[in-house]
């Protein structure tokens, strides 16, 4: 084999921010694999007799690892070239490198077996080997021409500590992963990307809380829309994700609910013929007609209307549904309601009312405040007196205009 160095201390790298559980250090790998443009990623590994971690291995359908630029990928570290790939998708996971150290965390070394294609076509195969004890520098062997195979890399794991077959196995582990990825296995799912453990592929479908498939149609332009509420946080910020043909994502724009509710996980996927020429610009000034659209056209602008009210209204129903009921609940349990009384269903119910309408009210409020509000709550009921409660929710929150009009329409 041939040493190489790469281009910082073993000492660095373990101050960096690994990964700090072998959970989040395996989605690096899966991650590495997706961002090769692999399509299946298989997680595989035994016990043997004893029970214990007999082997570990991931593997992807990839491009696999180009060895004449070995030194630009293994060789750097917090500056992978990833992000230097003109034809790329636009997400990228693995941006700055980390991933090929992470196996740091549960084992003592690693290997990768790459099979890439060379510059005349032929497939070409060589192995990278790392140590814990020497993080700084890997060996590679020698390049061989590969046969009836395709691209791809199958990364070993060797000498484990830490982690064991039954923590793989584990129900844990695969929520974890349908966490990780569902949003993503889910955007990529016409191209047929999966995770298989052991044979078995992913269900990520079980942290779907809610799904709604719905059409627009704006002048002549047609959108396919799928939102998906999660039941977990989820590996990606909130975003909508536009989709050209081949079901090629092309653009990403948060969505605006991104801290409004608590545990409110959302992806919205837009599929339109609209996205085959859009290419989001810098600047916001309209595009030449055969430079495409950009995101100034008229329809995209109508379409990211109807998708903010979509996702308002699920939001609003998802806290109506399920989250004011655990607000309820909790306020008894903390003690925020006052002892039971004729007026109690009727403090429940504007409590809700509430909270359906400005969520930010409860969530920014320690004990002593939802006391003083709930209480304030009552006494309304009770007396009828409403003249100084907008005063006081203002006092615990900065209103807008719109909040302060919706909010005085509940009381």
């Amino acid at each position: 084999m041939n040493k190489h160095t790469s281009k910082i201390t073993s000492k660095s790298i373990e101050q960096s921010g690994l990964p700090n559980d072998y959970k989040k250090a395996l989605a690096e790998y899966i991650w590495n694999g997706f961002d090769a443009r692999a399509t299946e990623v298989h997680l595989d590994f035994e016990a043997n007799e004893l029970g214990h971690l007999a082997s570990l291995s991931i593997s992807d359908n990839g491009s696999g690892i180009n060895v004449e630029t070995i030194d630009d990928t293994f060789g750097n570290f917090l500056d992978s070239n990833k992000r230097d790939v003109p034809d790329r998708e636009s997400f990228q996971k693995g941006h700055k490198g980390k991933g090929r150290y992470a196996f740091s965390t549960f084992a003592n070394a690693c290997s990768w077996i790459t099979t890439f294609a060379g510059p005349d076509g032929k497939l070409l195969r060589y192995t990278i080997v790392i140590n814990k004890g020497d993080l700084q520098n890997f060996l590679i062997e020698d390049t061989v021409i590969a046969k009836n195979t395709t691209t791809g890399t199958i990364v070993n794991f060797f000498n484990f500590f830490d982690l064991s077959a039954n923590l793989l196995s584990g129900r844990e582990f695969a929520d974890y992963l349908a966490s990780e990825f569902g949003w993503f296995l889910f955007l990529n799912r016409k191209r047929g990307c999966k995770i298989v453990i052991n044979g078995v592929e992913l269900a990520y479908n079980e942290i779907i809380g809610d799904i709604e498939d719905s059409a627009h149609e704006i002048g002549d332009d047609k959108f396919k829309v799928v939102f998906i509420r999660w039941n977990r946080k989820i590996g990606d910020k909130y975003y909508f994700y536009f989709l050209g043909k081949n079901h090629k994502e092309v653009a990403r724009k948060h969505t605006s609910f991104n801290n409004k509710a608590i545990d409110f996980h959302h992806s919205v996927y837009v599929e339109s013929p609209f996205f085959d020429n859009f290419h989001e610009t810098t600047d916001e000034n309209p595009v030449l007609d055969f430079s495409g659209t950009n995101q100034t056209h008229p329809s995209y602008k109508s379409l990211l209307k109807s998708l903010n009210t979509l996702v308002s209204n699920k939001e609003k129903q998802f806290i109506r549904e399920v989250q004011a009921d655990k607000l309820i609940q909790d306020y008894h349990i903390r003690g925020i309601f006052p002892e039971p009384g004729i007026k109690t269903d009727d403090l429940e119910s504007v409590v809700k009312e509430l909270y359906c309408s400005e969520p930010r009210i409860f969530q920014s409020s320690n004990n002593q405040q939802s006391k003083m509000l709930v209480g304030l709550l009552n006494l309304l009921l009770t007396t009828n007196n409403t003249s100084d409660i907008m005063g006081v929710i203002e006092s615990v929150v900065d209103l807008t205009d719109e909040e302060r009009e919706g909010l005085s329409g509940v009381l």
